[in-house]
């Protein structure tokens, strides 16, 4: 929680400003890990009164559409922030697996008629096609219950994806309640004018 962060520190080690003020943390241990030992393995987000700042092993995209998990320190204006919302994403190498193995099975069974190589071995290529189709069956179901969770943080330039396993949950509902409350209080500037009454 933001009471237990020493904000001075994030003054010197996160903010970019001087007068920056601390709104909440999503990913308080990993911050603490952060200032103690400057290593930011797992991604964590600080907001400030004027910034988002995402660091560690954040999802990147800058088209909205193809996604890259890489180290990030980035600073999102709150002028530039757009939305949020939840994202899912599969593993695509398991689906290349899928296609890999589906079409190798079929490629065995054709060369074995037109070479006939599988006289001359001990292994019979109808079982090797069969086991090529179950392991594609394996690696699509895999396919399919792997996922992860994301809270992207959309921009002008793109979008950032904080992994929602690794936040704690009460932080990450803290930061989309004070991000939908700019987001509400931007579109309606009558209702909120000060960001302090933001909920």
């Amino acid at each position: 929680m933001p009471q237990n962060i020493n904000e001075a520190r994030l003054q010197g080690e996160i903010f970019l400003e001087p007068d920056e003020k601390l709104i909440c943390v999503a990913g308080s241990p990993q911050l603490e890990t952060y200032l103690e030992k400057g290593t930011r393995k797992t991604c964590f987000a600080v907001l400030s009164d004027r910034a988002i700042y995402c660091m560690g092993k954040c999802t990147v995209s800058r088209d909205r559409r193809n996604y890259q998990t890489q180290p990030t320190d980035f600073r999102i204006d709150l002028e530039e922030f757009q939305n949020l919302k939840h994202l899912r994403l599969r593993n695509k190498f398991l689906l290349s697996l899928t296609f890999f193995f589906l079409l190798l099975g079929p490629v065995l069974l054709l060369l074995d008629k037109l070479t006939h190589f599988g006289d001359g071995i001990a292994l019979n290529p109808v079982l090797d096609a069969v086991i090529c189709m179950l392991f594609a069956g394996v690696f699509y179901l895999l396919y399919m219950i792997h996922q992860k969770s994301f809270l992207e943080l959309l921009h002008t330039n793109g979008s950032i994806g904080l992994d929602q396993h690794v936040l704690p949950d009460k932080e990450a509902r803290l930061l989309i309640r004070y991000l939908r409350g700019f987001l509400h209080s931007r579109d309606n500037p009558q209702t909120c004018d000060d960001p302090e009454e933001l909920p």
